[in-house]
Formats: C-alpha cells, structure tokens, sequence
C-alpha cells in the first residue's frame, strides 16, 4: 500500500476512538480486505467512520489493531510502500525497506458492528457549504451534560432552507442556506458536536456530501468515506422566541479593532464572569473592565457608527469574541434594544443566498458581582 495514502485514511478513522473507555476494543482499528480494496474503520458506539485504500498483490481478511500506536508508527514512517500481513494468531507485520514492526490485534469478528437502517430522507450538498454551516454554528453548543439536547447543532431542512443552530442558553448562532433544494424534505435533528467536529475535519471543499436521515440516526458519505452517527433524543427549544423581533437600535464597529480592544480590556475582567461593559455613544464605543476582587480596571475606546441614545450593556467577554469572530466582514453590525435585552450580532453584508445571525444575552450590570 502507499505509505501516504494510508495514513491519510488513518488520519480519518483516528478522531473517533474515545480516549478514555472501559471497552478495551473501542480503542482498535478494523482493517478489512477485500479484492483490492482496504477498509478502515473506528468507532466510539456512538459515531463510527469507515474509509477505503487502494492497495496492491492482496489477500482478503480483515483484523483489529490497536489504533494509536498504529497510527503514531505509520506517520513517523519515511514515504516508502508498505507491507502489511497477518498471521492465524492475529499478529499484523507492518514493514518497508527500512524496518520491521509488529502488532498484537485481535480477530475481526469481535469489532462492533453498527446496524444502519433505512434512510427516510437524503440531499445533496456541497462540502464547502456543508463545512461552512457547521463552523457558523457548533461553536455556540452547550457543554452542560444536563441539558443534552443544547450539546448538538440542530438541522433543519424543508423544500428551500437548510438551517443550522445552536445555543448555549446565553447565546445564539443561526446559519441559513436560501439555495437549499431539498425537494419534499421537511424534519430536523440534532447532531452531536463530535460527529461535525469529525466530518469537519476530514471532508475537503471540493467533495459532495450525501447526507442520509434515518429515524435516530445520520450517515455522511463522500469520496471513499462514511460516517454514521447516532443522533441527539429529544426537543430542541424553540429558539424563535430568542431572536430579537424589534432591535431597532444599530451600531457598527471594525471588526479588528474591536477584537483587539476587548482581548486587552477582557485581561482585567472577572475570572467568572468575563464582564466587560460596552458604553455605547453616537461616534464612540468605550470598552470598560474591572475586576473587584482582585482590583484593576481598564479601559479603551474604539471609533464606531451608531445610531441612538447612550447607554451601557454587560457582556461576557468570551462568548462576545467566539461570536464576532465568525463575521467575516471588515465591520460587525449589532442591532440593539436596550441595556436589558440581547444583542442581534450580524455581517454588514450578507453571504448570497444565505442569513447568518448570532444573539447574544447581555450580563446585567447589578449581577455581576
């Protein structure tokens, strides 16, 4: 086999194995032979992943192999091909001109399989898009393993729209696609952040994606690669309440000096809180921090456009530069209400064919001690 291709497979199948597990067999490779063709799969039981390699004078049979170690020998090899054989023990020789390695794995048949049931609704996207949708919103899930169903990005699909959202509680990020041709689609689920943050990673801009929905699970399938996950149980909120329906109040500031600004000032805001407080004028934005505990403050004022009366809003420092960072325009609009009510964070200019808006709930200035 070529040494570069089958670590680019490798590189696929390893971000799924869990790095903490109590079934030893979750932490193996399965490599499966068969004509020409060498499978490689991983699975975690709740997501799996499986892609295929050219491979030359082959033999069928199939064997699990400790996944990291194997992994870590095969990208530290020189670009040379690759010899792999197994034995009846179950012992795999990996081997080039230049050395000899050896594996102790276990027998095929002891690897998980994942039953996949039928799908009862399939479209086809293109990966760029696909990959874009998901950075735009995964980074707003939550992380409270009490609320399972905010660990997920919420898909939604219908005959025009394909939507992707995800929410904290404390913010919100909302991408739609307007180009979307999803014939007599109509549903949502909700897709666990890992099984995205693994697509991400291994599907190229160029590649199509076919995206098959089954009653509690998903497969992605491009080029050579499928991978399958469970979905999320459960009601995703209804976040249309959230959004902001009369923020009237606009102001736009460059979108560097604004990250700068508040990477400085946030350096002296509440280790808890992360508050910094936005004093919003007609010309100005003055970006304010301090932390009482500890003592120190600090403050720094940005040119900005805005349109109505002055005031002051808290915001988490964090959650505010995670969100101005996925506008991809020189200047970021926020449409305002007032000091109490959240903030609607967008791109001054549009993507064609798509809405991306991100809400973001103010701290009050009361609460934050």
């Amino acid at each position: 086999i070529n040494k570069s291709e089958f670590f680019q497979g490798l590189q696929k199948v390893i971000g799924v194995l869990p790095t903490k597990t109590t079934i030893p067999i979750l932490s193996n490779i399965l490599l499966t032979l068969e004509d020409e063709t060498l499978s490689l799969s991983g699975t975690d039981l709740e997501i799996s992943i499986s892609t295929m390699c050219r491979v030359s004078e082959a033999e069928p049979g199939g064997i699990s192999i400790p996944g990291r170690r194997f992994f870590e020998i095969v990208r530290e090899l020189p670009d040379l091909p690759l010899s792999i054989s197994t034995d009846e023990n179950h012992q795999l020789t990996l081997s080039n001109e230049k050395g000899i390695y050896k594996f102790v794995g276990e027998e095929d048949e002891s690897f998980p399989r994942i039953a996949v049931e039928e799908a009862e609704n399939e479209f086809t996207i293109s990966g760029s898009k696909f990959v874009r949708m998901i950075d735009k919103s995964i980074y707003a899930v939550s992380m409270d393993e009490l609320r399972s169903t905010l660990m997920g990005v919420s898909m939604e699909v219908s005959a025009n729209e394909l939507r992707m959202i995800a929410t904290d509680g404390h913010r919100l990020a909302k991408i739609v696609d307007r180009s979307f041709e999803g014939d007599d689609l109509n549903g949502s689920v909700i897709l666990p952040t890992k099984a995205l943050q693994l697509l991400s990673r291994t599907l190229q801009p160029e590649e199509t994606l076919n995206v098959s929905i089954g009653e509690n699970h998903v497969v992605f399938s491009f080029a050579d690669t499928r991978i399958f996950t469970k979905l999320i149980e459960g009601q995703f909120p209804n976040y249309d309440r959230v959004i902001p329906k009369d923020n009237t109040l606009e102001m736009t500031v460059d979108k560097e000096s604004l990250i700068a600004a508040m990477r400085r000032v946030s350096i002296f805001s509440n280790a808890y809180t992360h508050q910094i407080i936005f004093s919003i004028r007609p010309s100005s934005l003055i970006i304010q921090a301090e932390d009482i505990e500890l003592g120190g403050e600090a403050q720094e004022s940005i040119q900005s456009n805005y349109s109505g009366d002055a005031m002051e809003i808290g915001y988490n420092a964090a959650y505010l530069l995670d969100i101005i960072r996925h506008v991809d325009t020189e200047r970021v609009l926020f449409e305002l209400k007032d000091p109490t009510s959240a903030a609607m964070i967008k791109p001054t200019e549009q993507e064609p064919n798509e809405d991306l808006i991100m809400v973001l709930m103010p701290i009050r200035l009361n609460d934050s001690i």
